[in-house]
């Protein structure tokens, strides 16, 4: 396991003890539209201000599991899931963790950045 795995763990928490597949988080992201796509759907989803704080310079304000699965759907989240090996509460669990950061982290200028086609190379960015 290399240095973005571990600290990628440390944000995700380990949550299902065998190590959750980045990979296949970032895949499904990329699935589901990419960033942008999702984060269009928290803002439908009446999660803008919350959407805001990541991408701005601030504070992140957290979202929890109830959040992510009102957001994008029960079949997106059971995709993930699936990918996963893992239940679907856990599935939103993780997302709620995972998005705030990447979010904020592809947003440097309060914006998502649109230059990558590869997810992993904007979270790669966290870490540099």
């Amino acid at each position: 396991m290399g240095l973005f795995d571990s600290v990628l763990g440390n944000i995700l928490g380990g949550s299902n003890g065998k190590g959750l597949d980045y990979v296949a988080i970032m895949q499904w992201v990329e699935q589901q539209g990419g960033l942008q796509a999702i984060l269009d759907k928290f803002r439908q989803g009446q999660f803008g201000d919350v959407v805001g704080s990541w991408l701005g310079n601030g504070e992140n304000q957290q979202i929890n599991g109830d959040h992510v699965q009102q957001a994008l759907g029960s079949d997106a989240i059971n995709q993930l899931a699936e990918k996963l090996g893992i239940d679907p509460a856990q599935a939103s669990a993780t997302i709620a963790q995972f998005l705030p950061t990447v979010a904020d982290a592809a947003s440097p200028n309060g914006e998502v950045q649109q230059d990558s086609n590869e997810l992993g190379d904007m979270v790669g960015k966290l870490f540099k």
